[in-house]
């Protein structure tokens, strides 16, 4: 004997808040022309703080372009992930969260032991288009 099953499929409408939506910070260097692909961009810059990063990287991904070793060991244990220093090029995604992470004194040639103060972040935000005349 046989028995037949059909699956009754229903559709239900839910709202997704922003805690749902994955957002991903992008740690860099700096920003170079390189990184668009498009012709005309806006951005946003804004200084933020050690704790305003661990507070936007939270229940975010985050993805390192950052260089420099033992900035991004201090960064690894500031914001608890297992970042590692590479040296590729990145390409702007819409939606992304960039970091430029600088140093405020940067000393060339030399490692140096990073700490909370010697760190300089910008959280830049990309727009595709002209927003200014």
């Amino acid at each position: 004997m046989a028995v037949q099953v059909q699956a009754k499929t229903t559709t239900t409408q839910t709202q997704v808040s922003k805690s749902q939506v994955s957002k991903r910070i992008v740690l860099v260097g700096g920003v170079a022309p390189s990184m668009f692909t498009g012709r005309e961009y806006t951005m946003y810059y804004k200084r933020i703080s050690l704790e305003e990063l661990n507070e936007l990287a939270k229940d975010a991904e985050v993805v390192n372009f950052v260089r420099h070793e033992s900035t991004v060991k201090f960064l690894s244990q500031a914001l608890n992930r297992d970042l590692q220093p590479n040296p590729g090029l990145y390409t702007w995604q819409e939606n992304d969260y960039l970091v430029i992470v600088g140093l405020r004194k940067p000393i060339r040639g030399q490692e140096l032991e990073v700490k909370p103060e010697d760190l300089d972040l910008v959280l830049v935000r990309v727009f595709p288009g002209r927003w200014i005349p």
